[in-house]
């Protein structure tokens, strides 16, 4: 074999199989999280090795969404950057979380850092900057879709709507007693405790919830408007549903089945003993009431075993009067009737009504629980108690977001 035919053969060997590794790199973003149904937030890869010519990483921003050339999107994503450590700093280090790691975040992280730096350390080798880097990108992106959900602006709106609809039958008689009905004489009315309806999420208690569940994203939280309802027994959380279904207050259309978790009654034993002793109305309440509980099938590892409610959410059609189409309404009313200087009223002119939008109109979930009496003390304390819920939800979050640094907290000196 000759020298040339030699050198020729293996430049193009060399050739081949450069083009075939790159044909075949085929990444973790595209086995795991495209394919796979692995969130990006868990993936062990993450921006590694990812940006590599010097205008990738302006790029990948651009096909994310933003400009950073742009001042105004520049200084959203660098607000963003520091809300993000702050919230790190806040809920999974010590000492502002007593519970949070013993780790010190690097200096230089605490300083007015650009992300474009950010992602360009989060795509080095494996390294403790690099594990810093990809925790607060993690933050960074949830934060980036909270505040992109355009239905957050209308949300006192969206709470008034939901609200009303329940509202409208709740009464009380001359006892006080509160109760669902029409009238006082109402076949379906139903006796209630309380009707509670829950506050307004701070922005840090949804930041976490969206941390810490992979399928997690902005417009799919379904319990920022929540109602509670606690009647006298189990047989009246029954009869409180059929209430609000019967009188349209809820849609069984409108119900995201997946979402539906009843851990209050056995539906088909409670069936089974109202089909069997309809005609026997003294004893059927005492019957229904010995219906046990169910097992809770959901999987949902931040809930109580003890726990015993009827959950569900629904979907409503919120309707929202356009401000800005009354206001350019106003404007050519007003142009109709003064004279303009002449460049003015030609950009008047240009305004079309009819592309303007009147009303808003989307569908928002909102989340029912019903239970009655016992259950809601039981629920209250012990295992069953909300600050344990948060507490559990909270490490999830921590560990899910903090990665190997994790492991570096509980093992000093561990390979990262």
């Amino acid at each position: 074999m000759s020298m040339k035919f030699s050198l020729n053969y293996w430049g193009r060997f060399a050739k081949f199989c450069i083009m075939a590794s790159q044909q075949w790199a085929i990444g973790e973003s595209v086995l795991d999280v495209l394919i796979g149904g692995t969130s990006f937030l868990d993936s062990k890869e993450g921006f590694k090795n990812s940006f590599s010519g010097p205008d990738s990483i302006e790029n990948f921003l651009l096909a994310y969404g933003y400009d950073a050339g742009d001042p105004i999107e520049h200084a959203e994503l660098q607000g963003n950057l520091q809300e993000a450590v702050r919230f790190i700093k806040r809920y999974f280090l010590r000492p502002e979380n007593p519970e949070g790691l013993s780790l010190e975040m690097p200096k230089k992280l605490n300083e007015n850092l650009d992300l474009r730096e950010l992602l360009r350390q989060a795509s080095m080798p494996s390294s403790e900057q690099r594990a810093w880097a990809c925790a607060i990108l993690k933050v960074v992106h949830t934060i980036s879709h909270i505040d992109r959900d355009i239905r957050t602006h209308y949300f006192p709106e969206i709470q008034k709507q939901i609200f009303d609809r329940f509202y409208r039958h709740l009464n009380r008689d001359e006892s006080g007693q509160l109760y669902f009905g029409r009238t006082l004489t109402d076949e379906l009315r139903v006796d209630l405790i309380e009707f509670q309806i829950k506050p307004k999420k701070s922005r840090d208690s949804i930041l976490m919830k969206l941390l810490h569940k992979p399928e997690s994203v902005a417009e799919e939280l379904f319990d920022r408007v929540g109602i509670r309802i606690i009647t006298k027994n189990r047989v009246d959380a029954i009869r409180v549903i059929h209430f609000l279904e019967q009188t349209n207050v809820i849609v069984a259309a409108n119900i995201k089945p997946s979402r539906s978790r009843n851990t209050l009654i056995d539906t088909k034993v409670f069936r089974d003993v109202l089909d069997q002793n309809l005609a026997n109305s003294d004893v059927l309440t005492d019957l229904l009431e010995a219906v046990p509980h169910p097992q809770d099938r959901t999987g949902n590892p931040f809930s109580s075993e003890h726990y015993r409610a009827i959950q569900f959410t629904c979907r409503q059609l919120i309707k929202l009067r356009n401000s800005v189409a009354d206001q350019i309404r106003d404007l050519k009313q007003v142009s109709r009737n003064m004279t303009l200087e002449v460049p003015l009223q030609q950009v008047v002119d240009k305004i079309d009504p009819k592309t303007i939008q009147k009303m808003i109109r989307f569908f928002y979930p909102f989340e029912v629980q019903v239970m009655d009496q016992l259950s809601h003390i039981e629920n209250e304390k012990g295992r069953s108690a909300h600050v344990e819920y948060k507490k559990a939800q909270q490490q999830t979050a921590m560990i899910r977001v903090m990665g190997s640094l994790v492991q570096t907290s509980l093992n000093p000196g561990t390979p990262k």
